[in-house]
């Protein structure tokens, strides 16, 4: 009797269990967060919900989700008891529109090739069987003169009409060929992909009586980004300098994001959060030194470039990849690729690596090791070819179509106050550990291969501005902004355009990693402030002095202002710095400059009027061990 009750029980269960209502709910995208590695989805469905427990399924999502992220919530006081996620590999999302018409065409231009082909095989074969069968009467007997005429005339006409045919096709041929490798450097460029497979969530809620409710699921995404680049501008050497700040959006979850509000975010949430935790050191003989290799490269003695510049190419037929992210590991600078797959970087300090990401590529991390052309062969990566990558547009600003690059130059040095930020296209938000810019219209990014820039705020920075040179390593004189305060405007490090007068005068990196309370911007050269160091031959030597020998240098660097305002300029030098008691270096001369024994540096800070030229003269010498091999110069 008690197990005839128990299956009782369990069957009277079964029923109830069965009235779970499943329902499908249509949602759209409403808001997305986009952070420097990932993006938060917020989507929003209605749902009428019959007394108790409900099913709800969310369709057609990006299958991308990571599924710890993902929160739910809903109005009218439903209940949220479980939430869950799959990928539907049935239900695959369909190509873009572009790319599907992309490669209708290409089908077409396909099946008119074969014909072709097909033709010229036919007029070839015509010509083989016409020259092996002009063979004219019998062994015994010959060909009447007018049998052979004719004869001729009709092998002559015929061979020249197959001859114009084959003409013709190769022709066709040729020009479908090219047709068609056009249709696919498009697709490869739109980053091309096959139909996707779709995510799905599943939200399991209880109401206590019928209502409609609004339901929200917000999730995490991966394949999407956004890294900061600036343009800096100055009018004049009478205006403040302007800093416009931009988000370079970019996304390959496989969702198009129309419409929709969008913040973008300086949190990483795929970073991990955890204080790391220090470890006892334990000391002993036979220590190796702190060497970091690089792929088999040591990074000692090898000094970082400030600029890096190349190609990244498909390794499969050469040809350039445009829209690949280029980006400093580690940092936020970063670049994409143009049409040609060309690509070019001004370098913060410290940098070592580059990354190169390309949806369906697989990503590459390759070392700068002081390196200015690097190039970069790309492989496919079977792995990928599901994912596609994202176009961004703005929703009504032009503005925000918009892909100028950073910048800013100027030459006084006079000091700006602050002004308030100029608001063009997103809000400043700032939270306890990052900050956000809230864009102020809706905006559209489909996932269709393209990265794209939108200007967030423009600032208004104060500065002092002054010229700075060193004429042991460049002649030209660079003009400096010095800006105080900088911690106020939330910048990260990236690559800044400069601009003077409106015109573009070349790139620099707004390094906010590596200052104090003053950070410096690069605003570019000024030709119109000449440099000049030479050595002073006659006061240069070379002797022994008993078992050593003694060198001296002097050297003469000469600044002349051509300019119609005075100008303050920064001039920079160095002697060396002994590392062995052997080893003896002694300053003569310097002019007065400002010089640290232990780096070896002089300083010198100059006003120079309109149209006058400033001179300093250097002189040491260095006394080492007869016959040691010394790099003096």
């Amino acid at each position: 009797m008690k197990s005839i009750a128990t299956l009782m029980l369990l069957l009277s269960s079964l029923p109830c269990a069965a009235q779970d209502t499943t329902l499908p709910v249509n949602s759209t995208i409403k808001h997305v967060t986009v952070f420097l590695d990932g993006a938060q989805v917020t989507r929003q469905g209605n749902a009428d919900l019959p007394k108790g427990v409900s099913v709800l399924v969310f369709k057609s999502l990006s299958a991308k989700v990571i599924e710890q992220s993902i929160q739910a919530e809903a109005t009218h006081g439903v209940k949220i008891l479980a939430v869950s996620f799959g990928v539907d590999y049935l239900n695959v999302k369909q190509k873009p529109a572009k790319i599907a018409a992309l490669e209708a065409e290409k089908k077409k231009w396909s099946s008119q090739l074969r014909h072709e082909l097909s033709q010229e095989e036919v007029y070839k074969e015509e010509e083989v069987i016409l020259k092996t069968n002009k063979s004219i009467g019998s062994n015994a007997k010959g060909v009447e003169v007018e049998q052979l005429k004719l004869a001729m005339d009709y092998f002559r006409a015929r061979l020249l009409e197959i001859k114009a045919k084959i003409f013709e096709t190769d022709k066709n041929i040729r020009k479908l060929n090219e047709e068609i490798t056009r249709l696919d450097n498009q697709l490869q460029e739109l980053n091309a992909a096959q139909e996707e497979e779709s995510g799905t969530i599943t939200v399991k809620v209880s109401s206590k009586s019928f209502t409609s409710s609004t339901v929200t699921v917000k999730y995490l995404v991966k394949d999407a980004k956004w890294f900061p680049s600036y343009d800096i501008r100055a009018k004049d050497v009478q205006s403040p300098v302007s800093v416009t700040y931009k988000a370079n959006i970019s996304q390959q979850s496989g969702e198009d994001w129309e419409h929709v509000e969008l913040t973008i975010s300086s949190g990483n949430p795929m970073q991990s959060g955890e204080r790391p935790s220090i470890q006892p050191w334990i000391l002993g003989f036979n220590n190796h030194g702190n060497r970091i290799l690089i792929r088999g490269v040591s990074t000692i003695g090898v000094q970082s470039s400030s600029f890096v510049q190349g190609s990244v190419v498909s390794s499969e037929d050469g040809v350039g990849l445009p829209g690949v992210n280029v980006v400093v590991k580690g940092t936020t600078v970063g670049t994409v690729t143009d049409a040609g797959g060309n690509y070019s970087l001004s370098l913060p300090a410290g940098a070592n690596f580059l990354v190169f990401s390309f949806i369906g590529m697989q990503t590459q991390e390759m070392p700068i090791a002081g390196r200015s052309q690097l190039d970069v062969y790309m492989k496919t990566d079977a792995n990928q070819l599901n994912e596609v990558v994202v176009t961004g547009y703005g929703a009504s600003s032009d503005r925000l179509l918009a892909g100028s690059v950073p910048g800013v130059s100027i030459s006084n040095t006079s000091l700006y106050k602050q002004t308030a930020p100029k608001i063009i296209a997103a809000t400043p938000i700032v939270k306890q550990t990052n900050f956000e810019f809230k864009i102020d219209e809706l905006f559209s990014i489909k996932s269709d291969g393209e990265t794209r820039a939108t200007e967030m705020v423009e600032y208004e920075l104060p500065a002092k501005y002054e010229y700075s040179c060193v004429p042991k390593l460049d002649p030209d004189a660079f003009l400096v902004a010095k800006v105080t305060g900088w911690d106020e405007y939330n910048f990260l490090e990236g690559e800044a355009n400069l601009f003077f007068e409106d015109k573009f005068i070349g790139k620099s990196v707004l390094d906010t990693r590596n200052v104090n309370d003053t950070l410096k911007l690069s605003l570019g050269r000024d030709a119109n402030v000449l440099v000049k160091r030479e050595k002073v031959k006659n006061l240069s030597s070379r002797q022994l002095v008993g078992s050593h020998q003694k060198s001296s240098f002097t050297y003469e660097i000469t600044v002349r202002n051509k300019k119609a305002q005075p100008i303050a300029i920064l001039i920079e030098d160095q002697i060396p710095v002994p590392n062995t008691k052997e080893i003896d270096v002694e300053k003569i001369e310097d002019s007065k400059a400002e010089y640290k024994d232990e780096t070896g540096l002089l300083k010198w800070k100059k006003q120079i009027a309109p149209g006058k030229t400033e001179t300093i003269k250097l002189q040491y010498y260095i006394k080492y061990p007869k016959g040691s091999n010394m790099l003096l110069e």
